[in-house]
């Protein structure tokens, strides 16, 4: 019998934040020269961004047009800004490898490997920097938050020991955006070699996702579950798309899907042709991708996209819920900021504001527009949250599910159904912490919505 997933999403409250001084004009994108290689930073600062220093970052999209904030023209717009002086480091080992060097301060388990513990430089609490870093086995090999790996399970992930694709610790540099679809060719730097999208990831299933496009996998015909091969990698799925019933994809476990969803959105903003015209030229440094909502774009055999052909990747509206489902964490939030402030000077728009990935391509393209100076920053805001006892349930038509929600103040939680052909809710409110059920009527998907007022705000 066919499966369905119910998805419950808690609805974040939302707060207007105060607005900041906009440019009248976008950054001038950087010429070819800029896919060079940069020097490693021996100064590392380890401090989060403030939201003025976020805003500032894209104040320039606030001059324009509400038309040039929303849809394609906001990714057109969004280009340069991520383009202007952007950095890359050698990818290849022959070359330094200075990605996997990066991965020990970006990837880092700050839990398992605090700063504090760090012998390869002098780190200064009082600052939060470290001054004189040096990379390198001999000098720090920290536990990494890896891609793909289980977060309940102590984590056997560290940045040096085992870049194998065939043992249980083995991790990889995972290209999250395939560079099959798009970028096939080796470049100097550009997309191949760009860290925003390129993890610390289990090798094994590096390797299983292959250039498969990401959505839901339909777990009532035949797939693949990694944790099969490495118990450790759990939830990691490759199978037949769900969504689209057919084309195989590769589902990862629910706490990457939305990591991997604004790094694939990052990908589409910072290498597009959406204007007509790129002083680099569209290559393998410099590539043109689009976003699909089909798997028949597909390359096994991988390509480099030009003006007249996109490299493609999906499935759009599985990694639009992915975003939802997801939203970005500590983790997330602290390597955007820890890139753009010591290793790439540009950040993920999308990890910054969230929201604005439906602006582009969800139900709210042609209704909503970014504001920088005033949108919620990380989708976040400070005035409470909703946890919710599950995020996903697999189901069979006619069974009953029982969920249960909690605000942070206490306040009554009011649910509803997506879509009540496929499901129904027993109740439309309950006490924060009280359970419902879910009553799955019949064959598909659907969000399950949970909300609270909490100081004021929905």
């Amino acid at each position: 019998m066919m499966k369905k997933r119910i998805i419950p999403i808690s609805l974040s409250a939302a707060i207007i934040l105060g607005a900041f001084a906009s440019l009248s004009t976008l950054p001038k994108e950087e010429k070819a020269e800029a896919y060079s290689a940069s020097s490693l930073p021996t100064t590392i600062d380890l401090n989060d961004n403030t939201s003025s220093e976020i805003r500032s970052y894209y104040s320039s999209l606030n001059a324009l047009s509400t038309s040039e904030r929303q849809g394609t023209n906001l990714l057109k717009n969004l280009k340069p800004i991520l383009k202007s002086g952007q950095k890359y480091y050698s990818y290849d080992s022959n070359a330094g490898g200075n990605i996997w060097k990066i991965y020990a301060i970006a990837d880092r388990d700050w839990d398992l490997s605090p700063a504090s513990a760090i012998t390869s430089g002098t780190y200064n609490a009082g600052t939060n920097k470290i001054t004189g870093y040096s990379y390198g086995e001999s000098y720090d090999n920290p536990y990494l938050h890896a891609l793909y790996y289980n977060r309940d399970v102590v984590s056997v992930a560290q940045a040096w020991p085992d870049h194998s694709n065939s043992t249980l610790v083995g991790i990889n540099r995972e290209h999250i955006w395939p560079k099959g679809a798009g970028f096939d060719s080796d470049g100097a730097g550009g997309a191949r070699g760009d860290i925003m999208h390129l993890w610390a990831a289990h090798g094994y299933t590096n390797n299983i996702h292959s250039n498969n496009y990401y959505g839901y996998v339909d777990t009532s015909k035949s797939y693949t579950d990694i944790g099969s091969t490495y118990g450790i990698c759990s939830g990691n799925l490759s199978g037949t798309s769900l969504t689209l019933g057919t084309g195989t994809v590769f589902e990862p476990q629910d706490s990457d899907k939305g990591d991997i969803a604004r790094a694939v959105f990052y990908m589409v903003a910072r290498y597009n042709y959406l204007s007509g015209s790129d002083s680099d030229g569209i290559d393998s440094n410099n590539p043109n991708l689009e976003l699909v909502d089909d798997v028949s774009s597909y390359s096994s055999s991988g390509y480099t996209s030009s003006t007249s052909r996109t490299g493609k990747l999906g499935i759009i509206s599985d990694l639009l819920e992915w975003n939802e489902l997801d939203p970005p964490d500590e983790f997330e939030i602290h390597r955007n900021n820890l890139l753009y402030k010591n290793f790439t000077n540009n950040r993920n728009p999308f990890i910054d504001f969230p929201e604005w990935a439906n602006y582009i391509w969800g139900d709210e393209k042609t209704t909503k527009y970014a504001t920088p100076s005033s949108d919620v920053i990380n989708g976040r805001t400070p005035t409470g949250s909703i946890t919710i006892s599950s995020t996903v349930e697999t189901v069979e038509k006619g069974e009953i599910v029982t969920i249960s929600a909690t605000s942070s103040d206490g306040s009554t939680i009011s649910w509803s159904s997506g879509d009540t052909d496929v499901a129904t809710v027993s109740s439309s409110t309950s006490a924060s912490g009280s359970s419902i059920t879910i009553n799955a009527v019949d064959y598909g998907r659907v969000k399950i919505n949970a909300s609270a007022t909490i100081g004021g705000n929905t």
